[in-house]
């Protein structure tokens, strides 16, 4: 095992073991962090937790509540190891993954397109407070978020997206590291929310 994986797995255990009672105080406050986000927005796209990641589920409820559009990452039935984003309601009908996580079904008119969704919530495993990140291993949302972040295109727009999605990490404050190892193609956060705190590169 790499020192990266046992990190990892050392993360992942230490976000196992809170308490059912400590998640649901989590997402509690995590709503107080991301609430601004939400306004400022139209379109956002969250993701249902697995492995002890910290519920995004009051962020979907309150951007439910306040008529924004919200998406789940879908995995991609044609591109391996990246991921669609789905239109997500409360009468969604849902179906599981190959790692037993629920998405809707995929329909193709309630794909949306990644260039118009405003605000990205993204699980970790980690992170530090450069907004450096550490995901389950798989890179999809590396895979999926590259090409809109590094050149500010996706593969079905000929031009350049002004205004890409601001990528926004959600993680339990147990989860923070002093630096995190990062690999060249790892897509760093523009933001990182816990319970306690909100890291930015720019002004939260």
């Amino acid at each position: 095992m790499s020192a990266r994986q046992a990190l990892r797995a050392e993360l992942r255990a230490k976000r196992r073991a809170l308490s059912e009672q400590e998640q649901c105080h989590a997402q509690q406050q995590l709503l107080t962090q991301a609430s601004d986000f939400i306004h400022n927005a139209d379109i956002i796209a969250a993701y249902l937790p697995n492995d002890g990641e910290i519920s995004p589920q009051t962020l979907i409820d309150y951007a439910w509540a306040h008529n924004k559009t919200v998406a789940l990452p879908v995995l991609h039935p044609f591109h391996p190891q990246t991921l669609l984003f789905v239109r997500y309601t409360s009468q969604s009908n849902m179906t599981k993954n190959k790692f037993g996580i629920p998405e809707p079904q995929l329909t193709t008119q309630d794909i949306i397109p990644i260039h118009t969704i405003n605000r990205i919530f993204v699980p970790l495993v980690g992170f530090d407070d450069q907004g450096n990140r550490m995901g389950m291993g798989g890179g999809f949302y590396d895979r999926t978020l590259a090409p809109i972040t590094e050149s500010h295109q996706v593969g079905y727009v000929s031009f350049k997206i002004s205004t890409p999605p601001t990528l926004i990490g959600l993680a339990h404050d147990v989860q923070m590291l002093d630096s995190i190892p990062c690999a060249q193609w790892d897509i760093p956060m523009s933001h990182i929310l816990t319970p306690q705190k909100c890291i930015t590169m720019t002004d939260c």
